[in-house]
């Protein structure tokens, strides 16, 4: 068991030069924002290698040609042009200098390295909890041993599928929708080591460069989150890989001319999909409990009720249910895209549903309506990322609209912020604007209206297939439930319903259950991503694609700001 009492972990980079990739820099940056210690450089000593001009003809990889011209002369995403670490520590107070340094040649066996003896008992003078890996090849022998935690390194891909590499890139030529970035402690296994963390990110199918600085620039913060779970825990939680994956190595050059003709045709039906298939939802219920209708959610279309909206460019969304003692009401959002943004509306049962009130609109989008009832009063918690705020209204249900009553939260662009109050304190989870379907993220407070605090393991979750809040909590058979929105193929496919294992001051945990999919013998069968109910009413929406003109026009204006977005940034 770690001392609990420590505040910082004292860690060493392994590297071929101080000149390092974009994201590797961000990870050692992160760390030592973070509060961990950069304690040792250990360098690549090698020399390089002289090799005359018929001895690299003969091993110059012919068969993989292209994309060996083609990685190291024209694909420069961003996260991989090289930066200089010293310039981006200095920053932080930390001169890399005057950290101590080690060079090591390494021995070469095939295709591991090893190093000395005498640099191994260099390594471990210097007491290290931990070293990344960011350079030396494949390591072998004594050195996954040389400090307290061992060597960590990415592999970003799943390894239970995909051992070798290039990152990403198979993920993308197999049409694979979501590739999963592992931090592993290394082991003598190639990517067969032992899981400190594992994420999911959505396969961008359109552009692979766009898809490989997702994985890149986004995983850089994966070991800062480790160490900050292991100075909390006191313990390094791991499992060991068993994948028997086959291994995978870079691209023939037949499979290069291959990947050359899928870009044009995958970016050009990304862009036409975003102009000419535009997301029409509607809102939905079924006169059940909602534990009842999960016993069968696939009910004939004549026992699903939807609503009628008042012209094309409008659709509903993101239903939530709520009974007074008055009615019981249906909260909701109402999207047009001539505007470009929703407002909350509701609709009360005494009125068949058929009237729509606006509860609240303002200058910019709001969304998600949760609702929660505290001492009497009903609340309702809008997603409002536009503001960078989180407002707490509560519900007039007298002159049917939203008062604010707090703000929860500053300077946050939270998407569907979901509350549960469970064990005496108030769980706040939402994810953000910048990753809103894949990074889910935990708040504490103990009262309702705050202050509410991070969760230190933050973010709790990272996978586009259950992170993103699809409702409110709720108990079935016995269980707490969390619905979320799988969002692997494409936004809002399908209702993940998510058993809450364990929920505690320093865990949150979570397994898929069930999985509610869209209605297959409604008009909108394309997609859900809501899902809420009491002890009478189920409500959900469900999605269709369909072209209007006002649709149309909102894509091309976003797609014409974020172009010129860019160049201003060149």
């Amino acid at each position: 068991m770690e001392d609990q009492t420590r505040t910082s972990l004292r860690f060493g980079i392994m590297v071929d030069d101080l000149a390092l990739e974009a994201w590797k820099v961000d990870a050692v940056k992160l760390l030592v924002e973070g509060g961990m210690t950069l304690a040792l450089v250990i360098r690549n000593g090698a020399p390089a290698p002289s090799k005359g001009f018929f001895q690299k003809l003969a091993h110059y990889p012919v068969r993989r040609l292209f994309f060996q011209r083609w990685n190291h002369r024209q694909f420069k995403p961003e996260s991989k042009r090289m930066k200089a670490l010293a310039p981006a520590l200095a920053p932080l107070g930390l001169k890399l200098e005057e950290v101590p340094s080690l060079i090591c040649v390494p021995v070469e066996k095939g295709a591991s390295t090893f190093i000395s003896n005498n640099d191994i008992e260099s390594i471990r003078l210097q007491e290290l909890d931990f070293i990344l890996r960011f350079g030396f090849g494949i390591l072998k022998g004594a050195i996954l041993q040389a400090a307290r935690y061992g060597v960590w390194s990415y592999h970003h891909d799943d390894e239970m599928v995909y051992r070798g590499g290039p990152p990403g890139f198979w993920e993308w030529m197999h049409n694979d929708p979501r590739n999963g970035v592992i931090l592993q402690r290394l082991t003598e296994s190639l990517d067969r080591g032992y899981v400190l963390q594992k994420r999911w990110y959505p396969t961008l199918l359109h552009s692979y460069r766009a898809h490989l600085d997702q994985l890149y620039f986004d995983s850089a913060d994966m070991p800062l989150q480790v160490c900050r779970e292991l100075l909390h825990t006191g313990e390094l939680r791991e499992t060991l890989s068993e994948s028997k994956a086959s291994l995978y190595r870079p691209p023939l050059n037949y499979q290069m001319l291959q990947y050359w003709i899928r870009c044009p045709f995958r970016r050009l039906r990304f862009h036409l999909h975003d102009l000419f298939r535009q997301e029409d939802w509607d809102v939905g219920y079924v006169e059940a409990p909602l534990n009842e209708f999960l016993e069968s959610p696939q009910h004939d279309a004549d026992q699903v009720h939807w609503f009628r909206r008042r012209r094309a460019s409008l659709y509903y969304a993101d239903p939530f249910v709520v009974t007074t003692s008055k009615d019981t009401y249906i909260f909701f959002e109402q999207y047009d895209y001539r505007k470009g943004r929703g407002c909350l509306q509701a609709a009360k049962r005494s009125e068949e549903f058929k009237k729509h009130y606006t509860l609240l609109e303002e200058g910019y989008h709001l969304s998600y309506p949760s609702v929660i009832e505290h001492e009497g009063v009903v609340y309702c918690l809008p997603e409002a990322n536009a503001s960078q705020r989180i407002n707490l209204y509560r519900f007039n249900e007298k002159a049917m609209k939203l008062e604010q009553e707090c703000v929860l939260m500053e300077h946050v662009r939270a998407v569907d912020p979901t509350l549960l109050f469970r064990d005496g304190r108030w769980n706040l989870f939402f994810t953000q604007k910048d990753f809103p379907s894949v990074k889910l993220y935990r708040y504490l407070a103990d009262d309702l209206h705050g202050p509410y605090v991070p969760f230190f393991g933050n973010p709790v979750k990272v996978d586009c297939a259950d992170a993103r809040p699809a409702g409110s909590f709720f108990e079935l058979h016995g269980v707490l439930v969390r619905p979320a929105q799988d969002c692997v193929r494409y936004y809002g496919n399908a209702v993940h319903l998510n058993r809450v294992d364990r929920l505690d001051e320093d865990t949150f945990e979570e397994s898929i259950m069930d999985t509610v999919a869209p209605f297959a013998s409604s008009s909108f069968k394309q997609g859900l991503h809501t899902l809420n109910g009491n002890g009478t009413l189920t409500v959900f929406d469900g999605k269709r694609w369909r072209f209007t003109l006002s649709g149309f026009f909102r894509q091309w204006r976003v797609k014409r700001n974020d172009r010129e977005n860019r160049r201003s940034h060149v």
